[in-house]
């Protein structure tokens, strides 16, 4: 039977979650034919193996293994590539997935006749082994946006709880690869094809606490945030004045943080770009901004593809 939704799962050492995780998969409600596509990125634990012990036992399963840690914006393009559904299911595998997780995002998608449905997700101190995701109620809150762009660039949505159609996964290009993790390319690249985003407050998944994650290396976050707002707006000369200004002040803002958490950035120019971003007199022209990224390029334990790559 073809799937009507692919669950498309980066992994990279989550052998403590992985089985906890598919359980809550197999839970899902509703009779929503699915596959999952695991893409193993190199994992130095146990996790390849209870991949292919899945895979062994459930036909729906497959798995892809590489030979070259790359990061999940790549692995997730790989998997979607690979994907035969219409709607990619995306979540982070050492998370529990709500019940009806499933079935109530491909119900909204339908019903609004949505490219993007985002969710929220919930931390728990609980063990993981002990984590029971509640099934979502009726009661929550829905914005439906016609434009998504617009509200991909007002409050973040990095959160990997999403689901969307392949086709506009696709036409987007997916994840930037030039970027290590997929976060904030994601939702920006795709916002740019979809016609409809629906942003829900469902609790979709429980989060655990199951070690040590790239996000907390703020570093990272601010140079990958700096490197998708800037790649985005060079790709973009047709965007509005005003929507290459509120990339330009994205960039800036991810900048100015990273000069906070320690990257030796210039104090005077640096501040005057914000001010002048904050009231809006400025030209968003992204050559001014191409110094920054060999600056932050050069940080110590920043991973980015072309170190990946060298």
């Amino acid at each position: 039977m073809q799937p009507e939704v692919s669950f498309v799962l980066p992994v990279y050492n989550k052998e403590n979650a992985l089985r906890y995780f598919f359980a809550s998969l197999l839970g899902q409600t509703g009779e929503i034919p699915f596959e999952v596509v695991f893409v193993d990125d190199v994992s130095t634990d146990g996790s390849l193996a209870i991949l292919e012990e899945f895979s062994a036992k459930h036909d729906f399963v497959r798995v892809i293994s590489n030979t070259v840690n790359a990061g999940p914006s790549i692995r997730l393009n790989q998997g979607a590539e690979a994907a035969n559904g219409k709607y990619l299911a995306l979540f982070d595998c050492d998370e529990i997935l709500a019940p009806n997780a499933l079935e109530m995002l491909l119900s909204l998608a339908k019903q609004h006749n949505a490219d993007m449905v985002h969710g929220h997700c919930r931390k728990t101190t609980e063990p993981i082994d002990k984590v029971v995701a509640p099934p979502i109620e009726q009661d929550f809150r829905l914005g439906i946006h016609q434009n998504p762009l617009e509200r991909v660039l007002g409050r973040g949505m990095v959160r990997m709880t999403w689901l969307v159609e392949r086709d506009v996964f696709i036409v987007a290009g997916g994840c930037d690869e030039t970027v290590f993790v997929q976060d904030e390319s994601l939702p920006l690249r795709l916002s740019a094809h979809a016609k409809c985003l629906l942003d829900t407050d469902m609790v979709l998944t429980m989060v655990p606490d199951v070690g040590s994650h790239i996000s907390q290396n703020t570093l990272q976050l601010n140079h990958d945030r700096f490197l998708v707002y800037l790649n985005f707006l060079e790709a973009h000369p047709e965007l509005p004045h005003e929507t290459r200004v509120k990339l330009y002040r994205k960039c800036v803002s991810a900048l100015k943080k990273a000069r906070r958490d320690g990257a030796p950035l210039p104090v005077i120019p640096l501040f005057a770009r914000y001010v002048m971003g904050k009231i809006g007199f400025i030209d968003p022209n992204p050559l001014a901004l191409k110094p920054y990224r060999n600056i932050l390029r050069h940080l110590p334990n920043i991973r980015g593809i072309e170190k990946v790559n060298s």
